[in-house]
C-alpha cells in the first residue's frame, strides 16, 4: 500500500509539473509573439524615419544649392555674383579700409 501511495503522489506531482510547464511555455510563446510584433513595428518606424531623413537631406541640398542662393541674393538683395555692384572703386578703397598700423617691437 505504501508503494501505491508513493506512486500516486509522484503521478500527481508529475501531472502538476506538466501543467506548470505547459502554462510557462504558453506564456513564453505569447511573450515572444508580442516582442516580435513590437520589433516589426520598431523596424517599420525606423524605415519611415530614415525615409524622412533622406527627404530632409534632399531638401537641405536644394535649399543650399549655390544657384538658388545666387537667385535669392539677386532678387531680394540686389546682389550679383561676380558683378561690380559689390566692388569698391579704386579711389574709395583707402576711405573704406583702415590704414595699416605699424607693428610694435615688444619682445
Amino acid at each position: 500500500m505504501e508503494k501505491a501511495k508513493l506512486t500516486r503522489i509522484l503521478q500527481i506531482g508529475a501531472a502538476a509539473l506538466i501543467v506548470v510547464l505547459a502554462v510557462g511555455l504558453y506564456r513564453a510563446k505569447s511573450d515572444a509573439a508580442r516582442t516580435e510584433a513590437n520589433v516589426r513595428r520598431l523596424h517599420a518606424e525606423i524605415e519611415e524615419r530614415e525615409a524622412r531623413l533622406r527627404e530632409l537631406r534632399a531638401e537641405i541640398a536644394t535649399l543650399e544649392s549655390p544657384g538658388r542662393i545666387e537667385t535669392l541674393a539677386e532678387e531680394r538683395l540686389g546682389m550679383v555674383v561676380g558683378g561690380e555692384s559689390g566692388a569698391l572703386p579704386a579711389d574709395a578703397i583707402s576711405e573704406e579700409l583702415p590704414a595699416p598700423r605699424a607693428r610694435s617691437a615688444n619682445p
